[in-house]
C-alpha cells in the first residue's frame, strides 16, 4: 500500500500508466489516435492539481473513516443501474460519483468548482450529447467508479478492457471474475480508496456505488465492507442484449483504441452475462440479509413502492418522495429508459 501510495507522486503517473497499457495491450488503430492525443493534453494540463490534490488531500482520504456503509448497485450493464442509481443518490444522506468526477477523478476536489461549470455551459453550447444514456451531456449526472479507477491510472480496472476491446476477455476475466488473492487485493486497495475520496469529498455521506462488475465480485466486496448493503437490478435478457450491444456501439466509435469486429462484441457480450449471472447466482447467498432484489421493469412502473421496499429492508428513515419523482419526470422529458 505505501510503495503504491508512493508511486502515485511520480509526475505524471496517469500518462506514465497510459503508456505502459498502451504497449501491454496490443497498441492502437491509426484511426483512433486522436483519442491518444486527447488524453495526453489532459493529463499534461490537470497534472499541477493533481500533484495539488495528492499534497493536501491524499493522506485525510487514506486515513478517513466511513461512518455508514456503502450501498452497491449490482446488475449487468443496461438493466437500469443508471437510473437506480440516480434515484438512490437524491437522499439527503446519500452521495455518488458524477460524470465529472469518473472523468477527473484525481482533480475533482481542486477543480469542480471552477473548472465544471464552463465545461457544462461548453457541453450545451455545442450539443455535446451523453451518447451512453443518450441524453445531452450534463457532467452533474451519475457516473460509474469503474472509469474512475481507469482516469487515475489504477492497473486494476476493467475499463481498459474497453479501450482495448481485443484484450477485453482479459481484464473481464482478470478483474471481474478475479480468481487471484493478489488481483483482489490490489483492486479493492484502489476501490476502497476512490470509495472514501467520494464519501470524504461530500462530508461523509453514504456512497452509491454503481459498477456493473460488482455483480460477480460480491465475496471479494463484503471482504472490505462486510456492512454494506447491496441492490441486485435485473431486467428482460433480451432487452440488454439489444442496449448492451448499442453500448458497445457508443465504446467502440467515441472511446475504444482498437477496431473490433461485430462478431466479436456478440462474444463478448454472451460470455460476460453468463459469466456475471453465474456470479452472482453462486455469491448470493453470502449477502442474503443485506440484499434487496428488483426488476428494472417495476422500477420504471412504480419507482416510488420500490424506492419503499429498499428504505424499508436497509432501514433509510423516510422516502424522499418528491425529488424522487423530480428525478423520474426529468428524465421521462429526456429520454425513454434505454
Amino acid at each position: 500500500m505505501k510503495r503504491k501510495m508512493a508511486l502515485k507522486f511520480v509526475p505524471f503517473y496517469p500518462l506514465i500508466i497510459f503508456i505502459f497499457q498502451l504497449s501491454r495491450n496490443g497498441g492502437i488503430n491509426f484511426k483512433k489516435s486522436h483519442l491518444v492525443f486527447i488524453f495526453f493534453v489532459k493529463c499534461l494540463f490537470l497534472e499541477p492539481f493533481r500533484c495539488l490534490e495528492l499534497f493536501f488531500f491524499e493522506r485525510k482520504i487514506r486515513k478517513f473513516e466511513m461512518e455508514l456503509g456503502p450501498v452497491f448497485i449490482l446488475g449487468h450493464w443496461r438493466s437500469g443501474t443508471t437510473y437506480l442509481q440516480h434515484l438512490l443518490s437524491v437522499n439527503k444522506n446519500h452521495t455518488t460519483s458524477s460524470v465529472y468526477q469518473f472523468v477527473f477523478a484525481d482533480v475533482f476536489i481542486t477543480t469542480q468548482k471552477w473548472l465544471k461549470p464552463p465545461l457544462n455551459l461548453f457541453c450545451r453550447w455545442l450539443k455535446i450529447p451523453y451518447s451512453f444514456q443518450r441524453v445531452p451531456m450534463d457532467l452533474d449526472l451519475p457516473g460509474e467508479l469503474e472509469p474512475a479507477m481507469w482516469a487515475m491510472g489504477s492497473s486494476t480496472s476493467y475499463t481498459w478492457g474497453h479501450f482495448f476491446p481485443t484484450k477485453f476477455s482479459f481484464w473481464r476475466d482478470r478483474f471481474i471474475s478475479i480468481k487471484n488473492s493478489v488481483d483482489a487485493k490490489n483492486w479493492l486497495d484502489d476501490y476502497e480508496y476512490l470509495i472514501k475520496k467520494f464519501s470524504y469529498a461530500s462530508g461523509g455521506k453514504r456512497m452509491i456505488v454503481k459498477s456493473p462488475g460488482d455483480t460477480a465480485r460480491i465475496r471479494d466486496l463484503l471482504n472490505r465492507f462486510p456492512n454494506a448493503k447491496f441492490v441486485y437490478i435485473e431486467r428482460d435478457k433480451n432487452e440488454v442484449f439489444r442496449s448492451t450491444r448499442y453500448l458497445w456501439d457508443v465504446i467502440r466509435k467515441e472511446f475504444s483504441l482498437q477496431i473490433i469486429s461485430d462478431d466479436k462484441v456478440e462474444k463478448i457480450i454472451h460470455d460476460s452475462y453468463k459469466l456475471m449471472f453465474s456470479a452472482y447466482k453462486e455469491q448470493k447467498n453470502l449477502i442474503k440479509d443485506q440484499l434487496v432484489e428488483i426488476s428494472c421493469e417495476e422500477l420504471i412502473q412504480e419507482p416510488i413502492k420500490v424506492m419503499e421496499r429498499i428504505y424499508s429492508v436497509f432501514g433509510f428513515g423516510e422516502v424522499p418522495v418528491k425529488k424522487i419523482m423530480k428525478v423520474v419526470e426529468h428524465l421521462k422529458a429526456k429520454r425513454s429508459i434505454q
